[in-house]
C-alpha cells in the first residue's frame, strides 16, 4: 500500500472473532450448491404453480447468478445456538423474526471493515456473491462508499491468491441498468443502497417501474433474482413497517443487521459492547474536562428538563433554590403551570418574581414563559452560557495545543470537534468561513490567539491564521447563484451535503498539508461521520434529553492512526489514545447521565451484567483450566447467586457488602463454581463506570529518570536482558500421531449431510431428517454431486505438519466415512483437535538460542521514555524511591501488579526494577509475550542477580490458561538461552524475589 493510504490489520482477533460468528452460521452448506441444485432438481416434481417456479423462471429470464441458500432452517438455529455459546451469548431456543442476524459492535471498532471481509469470507466458502448493503442515509452510504474505495487494495491483496475479485456500485436511479451487470456477473457484487431507494411503490422510487433497457422488467427484478444476502448498517433508523416490507422485496437468502444500538434485538450472533470494547483498548479512554459557573446565579436560571402529562401537566425544571441554611443551589423541580417561581414550595428565590408558565406541551417538549418566551427541552436561560461557552473553547484549544506538541512528533495529525446548535452561532453575519463573524468564530480567533501567545512551542506549532484552522460543515442550500448554510435536523435530505462534504474531506483533514485541525458542525450530526483522529469534542449547547452523550462520543471514540512510510497504522497505545470531552456540566453529571444512556440502549457499563462470566476459562474433570468458556448459562447461575447473597442489586449495581480488600472475604460461590471465584471477583471489582470515563483532574504526568537510562550497569543490564533469540520446535512425531488419533476417536460423531429435494428446492440436514422423504438414490446423487475439499491441503495450512503425517492420523483414526458424509464439520473438528495436541508437545519441545540484535534496543527506550503521554492516578503507584526506576510513577494493569511495585520500592536489596514496555516482546511457539517485570537484586550486599517477573494471581498451573502456561514455559527456555536463569511467577503468596 502506498504510504498515502490506510493500512488495514488483518488480524485483528475481536474482528476475525465477528467475522467467523456469521460466516459460521451457514455451516454445512455446500460450495458447490448450484451444480447440486441443477443435479437433483430434476427428481424433484416441482408443481407450476410454486413460488419456486415464479423464482426459478425469473432467475433464467433475467441471467442470474445468484445466491442459493440450501441449508435448513434446523441447521441455521443449531449453527447459532453453537455461535451464541461461543460468544458468551444467551443461547436462543428459536429463531426469532426469520433469518436476521444482530452483529452488535461499538462505534469506533471497525464495523464496515468487519462486514465487508464477512463478504469475501462467505464469497471464499461457499459461494455466496451477491449483496447488498442497506443504509439508512446519504451520510452513511458515503461513508461505506469512501471505506470501500479505501480498502480495496487491502482486500484484492488479502484475497487474490484465492481467485475472489468484486465489483462495488452506489445504487442510483439515474443508473437503475446497473443491477444488470450485478445479477449476471459471476464473481463477487456489491450493491450499496440508501432505505429510501426501495422504500415505496412504482409511483415514487424508479426501483419499481419497468425499464425498457431491462428488458421490460422493473430494477428490482433482477435483484430478487440473485437472492442477495442483505447486510443492514444502523438498522435502528429502518425499523418502520414498511422499511421492513421493502426489505422483503429484496428476497434475501438472509439479512445480517450491524449495529451499535440495536433498538430490537433479533438472533443476535456477536456482541461487542462498549465494556467489552473498553477492556481490550478498541476505542479510545474518555476524558472529562468540565467547565462549569461557580457560585449562585446572579440573574433568574431555568433549565427545562422534560414535560409530563401523567397525572396533569407538569414541567420539570432546574432552578436555583434557597437552601434551609440561606446559600442558593441548582435543584431539578415539578413546577405546575401558572405558580410563580418564586413560591416558596418551589424556589424561595425571589429572583423569580413574575417568573410563571403560561403553557407547556410536548413532542417536542415546550414551555411558554411569561418574562422569556418558548424555552424547549434541554435549553436554559440565565446561565452565563456565553461565558461559559467561551471558556469551553479555551479549554479545547489548550487541549488542543498539548495534544498537538504531544502527537506531531509521531506522525499523528490532532483534530477538535465542536458541535453547535445553530449556524448563526458560528456564521453570525457572514456567509462563508472565511466571513463568518458569529460568537463561536469569533471567540475562537481571539482565545486561539490568546493562548498561542502563551508558548514559543504553540507559536511554532500553529503559526497560521485562526481562520485557517478552522471550518465548518453544515447543511446547504442555493439561492440564485449564492450557496447559503442552514440550520438541519441530522434527518432530512437537506444535511445530505453537509455529510458528503464532512465524508470527501475525511483523508484530506488527516493530512498534515491540510491546515484545517478545528471543525465546526452541527449538533445533529449523527451516525455516518466519524474520523480516528478527532481527541477533543466540545459541545457548544446543553446536553439534551436524547442519547447525547454517547451520540458524542461516537464521533471521536476511532483509534487514531499515525501517518507512516506504509500508510496511516492505527496507535493502541492507551497512553496516545484518549478521547477528551469538554462538557459543560461536571465530570460526576456526564458520567452518571452517559451510564443512564448506556443502561437505557440495553448496555449495562458500570454494572455487573449478568453474561459477565462468560469468558471464564472453563475448568475440566481434573480440575485443569481450558481454552473452553465458561458459558452464557452458568454465568447467569453466577449472577444470581451474587444477587442473592446481597453482592450486586437487581440492576446489577454493586453493593457496599462486596470488600474483597478484607480479610476473610468470600463470595461463598457454589461448590460447583468455588474455582471460578478469584475470575468473579475480579470482573466484579471492574464493574465501574470510572474505568471507562475519568475525569481531566486525575490525568498526571510521569517524570523520567533520565539519568538512570546513561549508567553503565544499566546499559549492560539491559543488553544482556533484551537480546533476541530464535526458537525451533522438536516434536516427536509417533507421539503426536498417537495422541491425535486418540482426539479424534474420542470427539463426538458427525452426523451426516442429508439432501431433502422438495418442491421448495433442496434443503441439506444435518442428522434427524425430517419425515421418510429420503432415500438411499438421492444420498447416493449427494456423493456424486458433492466436491469433496482438499482436507490434506486444508489441515497442513492449518497445522504446518507433513502430508504424511496428517494422512497417518486421518487414516489411523477410523472416520473418514465421516468426512465423506459431511466434509466441513469433520475438517473444522481434526483442525481443532490437531492444533490442540500439536500445542502441548509444541511447548514441550521448543529449543531458544541466542541470535544477533535486540527485542527492543536501549534507544528505543529512551526514546520512547521521553514521550509525553496521559497517564491517570487510579492506573499508577508513587514511587517512595524513584531513583530505582525509570520513571516516578510505575503503571500497574492489575491488584498484584501494584503490590508487586509497592513490594520492590520497599526492599533494600532490591536496587533496580521496571515494568518492561509493551514493545519488550519475545516470539513464542504459541505467539508474542511480553514479560512484567525486569529486576536487579544485590545479594549479600555484592553480587548482582538479574531476574525476570510475571505477576499472577496463582502459582497453581491448572488455574491459568493453557496458552498463559505455554507462553511461561517458553520464557523460561528463551531467558536461559541469553544467560538470565530466574525468571519466576510472582503471586501475592509467594513474590519469589
Amino acid at each position: 500500500m502506498s504510504g498515502s493510504g490506510f493500512k488495514f490489520d488483518a488480524s485483528q482477533p475481536y474482528q476475525l472473532d465477528a467475522i467467523n460468528s456469521v460466516v459460521d452460521l451457514f455451516d454445512g452448506q455446500p460450495k458447490d450448491a448450484e451444480r447440486l441444485l441443477t443435479t437433483l432438481r430434476g427428481e424433484a416434481a416441482v408443481d407450476d404453480s410454486s413460488n419456486a417456479t415464479l423464482d426459478l423462471d425469473l432467475a433464467q429470464e433475467v441471467g442470474a447468478f445468484g445466491n442459493n441458500l440450501v441449508v435448513d432452517t434446523d441447521l441455521l438455529l443449531a449453527n447459532l445456538q453453537r455461535v451464541q455459546d461461543r460468544n458468551g451469548l444467551e443461547v436462543m431456543p428459536k429463531l426469532f423474526d426469520g433469518l436476521n442476524f444482530d452483529i452488535e459492535m461499538e462505534t469506533g471498532t471497525g464495523k464496515t471493515y468487519v462486514y465487508l471481509r464477512t463478504i469475501f469470507e462467505l464469497a471464499e466458502r461457499y459461494n455466496f456473491t451477491k449483496f447488498v448493503i442497506l443504509v439508512p442515509s446519504v451520510a452513511i452510504r458515503e461513508g461505506v462508499n469512501t471505506s470501500i474505495r479505501l480498502m480495496r487494495s487491502h482486500f484484492e491483496d488479502l484475497y487474490k491468491k484465492r481467485n475472489i475479485t468484486f465489483d462495488s456500485y452506489v445504487y442510483s436511479g439515474k443508473t437503475a441498468e446497473e443491477v444488470q451487470s450485478f445479477a449476471t456477473s459471476t464473481n463477487v457484487q456489491i450493491m450499496v443502497m440508501t432505505i429510501d431507494s426501495i422504500r415505496g411503490n412504482a409511483n415514487s422510487r424508479i426501483i419499481h417501474q419497468t425499464r425498457d433497457k431491462l428488458n421490460g422488467l422493473r430494477p428490482i427484478d433482477y435483484l430478487k433474482a440473485t437472492r442477495p444476502i442483505v447486510i443492514m448498517d444502523e438498522p435502528q433508523n429502518m425499523e418502520s413497517l414498511l422499511s421492513q416490507s421493502s426489505v422483503g422485496e429484496l428476497n434475501p437468502a438472509c439479512i445480517l443487521r450491524y449495529s451499535a444500538t440495536h433498538k430490537t434485538s433479533r438472533n443476535v450472533t456477536y456482541r461487542l459492547d462498549p465494556v467489552n470494547a473498553h477492556d481490550l483498548g478498541l476505542v479510545k479512554q474518555i476524558v472529562v474536562a468540565d467547565v462549569q459557573q461557580q457560585g449562585a446565579d446572579a440573574a433568574p436560571y431555568i433549565k427545562l428538563i422534560e414535560v409530563k402529562n401523567d397525572r396533569g401537566w407538569m414541567a420539570r425544571l432546574e432552578l436555583s433554590c434557597r437552601k434551609a441554611d440561606g446559600s442558593l443551589e441548582r435543584r431539578v423541580v415539578n413546577v405546575p403551570q401558572n405558580l410563580e417561581l418564586s413560591d416558596a414550595r418551589l424556589t424561595n428565590n425571589p429572583i423569580y418574581e413574575g417568573w410563571r408558565i403560561n403553557e407547556m406541551g410536548i413532542e417536542p417538549s415546550y414551555i411558554d414563559l411569561t418574562l422569556h418566551g418558548y424555552l424547549y427541552e434541554g435549553e436554559s436561560i440565565g446561565a452565563s452560557t456565553g461565558a461559559i461557552y467561551k471558556e469551553m473553547i479555551r479549554e479545547t484549544i489548550k487541549e488542543h495545543f498539548r495534544k498537538e506538541a504531544m502527537l506531531r512528533p509521531k506522525g499523528i495529525k490532532v483534530l477538535s470537534l465542536f458541535f453547535v446548535d445553530k449556524v448563526a452561532s458560528y456564521l453570525g453575519d457572514g456567509v462563508n468561513n472565511d466571513t463568518a463573524d458569529g460568537d463561536f468564530a469569533r471567540w475562537f480567533d481571539e482565545v486561539f490567539a490568546e493562548e498561542r501567545a502563551r508558548s514559543a512551542k504553540w507559536q511554532e506549532l500553529l503559526p497560521q491564521d485562526p481562520s485557517e484552522l478552522r471550518r465548518a460543515y453544515f447543511s446547504q442550500i442555493k439561492r440564485g447563484k449564492s450557496t447559503v448554510m442552514q440550520d438541519s435536523s441530522g434527518t432530512t435530505k437537506a444535511d445530505d451535503d453537509a455529510y458528503e462534504l464532512i465524508m470527501q474531506d475525511k483523508e484530506r483533514l488527516l493530512d498534515e498539508a491540510t491546515p484545517v485541525r478545528f471543525i465546526f458542525s452541527h449538533s445533529a450530526l449523527r451516525e455516518g461521520w466519524d474520523n480516528p483522529n478527532v481527541f477533543q469534542i466540545c459541545t457548544l449547547r446543553e446536553m439534551g434529553a436524547e442519547t447525547e452523550r454517547r451520540q458524542t462520543l461516537g464521533r471521536g471514540l476511532r483509534l487514531p492512526v499515525a501517518k507512516t512510510e506504509d500508510g496511516y497504522e492505527r496507535v493502541a497505545d492507551p497512553g496516545v489514545a484518549t478521547l477528551t470531552v469538554i462538557a459543560n456540566e461536571s465530570y460526576k453529571t456526564f458520567a452518571d447521565s452517559l451510564q443512564k444512556e448506556y443502561k437505557e440502549a440495553g448496555v449495562e457499563i458500570g454494572r455487573v451484567r449478568r453474561s459477565e462470566f462468560s469468558k471464564i476459562p472453563l475448568q475440566d474433570d481434573n480440575g485443569e483450566l481450558t481454552e473452553d468458556l465458561f458459558g452464557y448459562d452458568r454465568s447467569v447461575k453466577v449472577w444470581e447467586h451474587l444477587r442473592s447473597n446481597g453482592f450486586v442489586d437487581k440492576e446489577g449495581v454493586v453493593t457496599p457488602k462486596f470488600q474483597p480488600n478484607t480479610l476473610g472475604f468470600s463470595l461463598n460461590m457454589p461448590v460447583d463454581f468455588m474455582w471460578a471465584e478469584p475470575f468473579v471477583i475480579e470482573l466484579v471489582a471492574n464493574a465501574n463506570i470510572g474505568k471507562y470515563v475519568k475525569p481531566a483532574s486525575k490525568r498526571h504526568p510521569r517524570t523520567l529518570n533520565k539519568q538512570l537510562y546513561a549508567t553503565p550497569e544499566f546499559e549492560e543490564f539491559w543488553e544482556i536482558i533484551s537480546r533476541r533469540t530464535t526458537y525451533r520446535v522438536a516434536v516427536e512425531r509417533d507421539k503426536l500421531i498417537e495422541n491425535s488419533v486418540t482426539a479424534i476417536k474420542a470427539a463426538p460423531k458427525i452426523d451426516p449431510l442429508r439432501i431433502e429435494v422438495t418442491r421448495a428446492g433442496v434443503k441439506v440436514l444435518r442428522g434427524g431428517a425430517k419425515g421418510t422423504e429420503l432415500s438411499t438414490p438421492r444420498q447416493q446423487a449427494l456423493r456424486g454431486s458433492y466436491d469433496l475439499p482438499d482436507i490434506i491441503s486444508e489441515l497442513q495450512e492449518a497445522t504446518s505438519l507433513t502430508r504424511k503425517t496428517i494422512v497417518d492420523i486421518l487414516t489411523e483414526s477410523g472416520r473418514l466415512d465421516e468426512f465423506i458424509s459431511n466434509p466441513n464439520d469433520f475438517i473444522t473438528m481434526a483442525k481443532r483437535l490437531m492444533q490442540g495436541e500439536l500445542a502441548k508437545l509444541v511447548v514441550d519441545g521448543v529449543q531458544y538460542e541466542k541470535i544477533a540484535g535486540y527485542v527492543y534496543e536501549l534507544r528505543e527506550l529512551q526514546e520512547d521514555g521521553a514521550e509525553e503521554k496521559d497517564r491517570f492516578l487510579d492506573q499508577m503507584y508513587k514511587l517512595n524511591n524513584p531513583e530505582k526506576s525509570d520513571f516516578d510513577y510505575v503503571v500497574y494493569d492489575s491488584a498484584p501488579e501494584r503490590q508487586f511495585a509497592e513490594l520492590l520500592d520497599g526492599r533494600e536489596d532490591i536496587k533496580l526494577f521496571l515494568k518492561l514496555p509493551a514493545k519488550f516482546k519475545i516470539d513464542t511457539p504459541v505467539g508474542p509475550y511480553n514479560p512484567d517485570w525486569a529486576i536487579i537484586k544485590h545479594e549479600d550486599g555484592m553480587d548482582r542477580v538479574y531476574m525476570i517477573r510475571e505477576t499472577k494471581s496463582t502459582l497453581d498451573e491448572s488455574k491459568r490458561r493453557p496458552s498463559e502456561n505455554a507462553k511461561i514455559k517458553a520464557a523460561i527456555e528463551h531467558f536461559k538461552a541469553i544467560g538470565v536463569d530466574d525468571y519466576a511467577v510472582s503471586v501475592p503468596e509467594k513474590w519469589n524475589v
